[in-house]
């Protein structure tokens, strides 16, 4: 089948974005409960991580949608199951018994920078196995994946009305999906999306992401609906940015719940920031899907690698994150060491113990090395 050029730059730029916020989160300003290193670092990378958290995961779901739509069409229930299985299901259940104890071992391992050896490393990684089984078995990272089979069967069970929803304008479809997102965000610890946390799914995010995934199925098979997107798409991203920094202005109020005006804050930060988030996350869309886009080997690989970097690159960054804590460095340099260091690790991890073993086969296709 042939590539689909705008969908895989897009699926790089979303995964570009999302290792730029875990390598920028411990050098924020304000302190980050969910991240083990904090650093009180500058604003500069609140406002980048912000704004990235707008439209980041919304883009992942919309692709995830799209391509789901293609399997939909195409495969039989059993063949579906399968694939889904083998791509999404086991990677899942592996990531929970491997990664998440590392990931939550992270948070032990701070106590040790400077002095990490094996025995404080094994020490860690028990404490963290301690709280995952305390804390209903938090998804860490892997909650994207987890997600995604909850909107597996909300799609097939709402297949026939998404369907019909192909005929539907654009504005009108977007329109409706932005209110939803609306009312979630009302019900929501904070005026921005935040990411699940244990097994226990969070209704409000639940629905606010299937949004996303729901376009992207709609949309695969309306061309009336693409072409209506790719028409917009400068205008709509434009407008999403600005309303993506106005978004920022409200965050700032949101401890004062005893100011005069506080409602009418809240109302303009979630409507702000549902409102950038879909027009950036379409206004992207679009875009990727017009532009001249050259076919190359660097992407290809990019793409196939895709996957794997988004499961291991948060593992990475972290352990550069807690190994950088003992040196008296700018914040700025730890950031772009942690961004590059993490992103090289992930692909020199890919290429050596990922793409042509069984692993490579079980989230991508199997490949065989090339004889030199």
């Amino acid at each position: 089948m042939k590539r689909n050029l705008g969908l895989d730059y897009l699926r790089n730029f979303a995964n570009l974005s999302r290792c730029l916020l875990h390598a920028a989160i411990p050098y924020m300003f304000t302190n980050a409960p969910v991240w083990p290193v904090n650093e009180a670092g500058a604003w500069f990378f609140d406002l980048m991580i912000f704004e990235i958290h707008l439209y980041v995961m919304e883009l992942f779901f919309v692709i995830a949608g799209f391509v789901f739509a293609i399997q939909f069409y195409k495969k039989t229930t059993s063949e579906l199951l399968k694939d889904r299985l083998k791509r999404i299901i086991i990677p899942f259940i592996l990531g929970l018994i491997i990664l998440i104890p590392l990931v939550l071992s992270f948070f032990y391992m701070v106590e040790y920078s400077g002095n990490i050896n094996l025995n404080n490393i094994k020490i860690s990684y028990l404490k963290g196995w301690n709280l995952a089984l305390g804390l209903m078995y938090p998804t860490a990272h892997l909650w994207f994946l987890y997600y995604l089979l909850f909107f597996y069967v909300f799609t097939f069970f709402l297949k026939n009305i998404l369907k019909k929803m192909r005929s539907i304008n654009i504005n009108y479809l977007l329109f409706s999906c932005i209110v939803i997102s609306c009312i979630c965000m009302s019900y929501m610890q904070r005026w921005i999306v935040d990411n699940p946390l244990t097994l226990v799914p969070e209704i409000p995010s639940l629905v606010h992401y299937y949004m996303f995934f729901a376009i992207g199925f709609i949309i695969n098979s309306s061309k009336f609906q693409l072409t209506s997107i790719n028409l917009k798409s400068k205008s709509w991203l434009i407008v999403g940015i600005v309303l993506g920094v106005f978004a920022v202005i409200p965050q700032f109020y949101f401890q004062f719940t005893d100011i005069e005006y506080y409602n009418f804050i809240k109302i303009s930060a979630i409507l702000l920031y549902c409102f950038s988030s879909y027009l950036i996350v379409f206004g992207l869309w679009g875009c990727f899907n017009t532009l001249k886009f050259k076919a190359s080997r660097q992407l290809d690989y990019l793409t196939d690698s895709s996957y794997w970097v988004y499961i291991i690159n948060m593992p990475f960054v972290a352990s550069i994150q807690i190994l950088l804590i003992p040196f008296s460095i700018s914040i700025i340099l730890k950031f772009i060491i942690s961004f590059l260091g993490a992103l090289i690790l992930s692909l020199l991890s890919y290429e050596l113990f990922v793409r042509y073993t069984f692993l490579g086969t079980l989230i991508n296709r199997k490949r065989v090395r090339k004889k030199q």
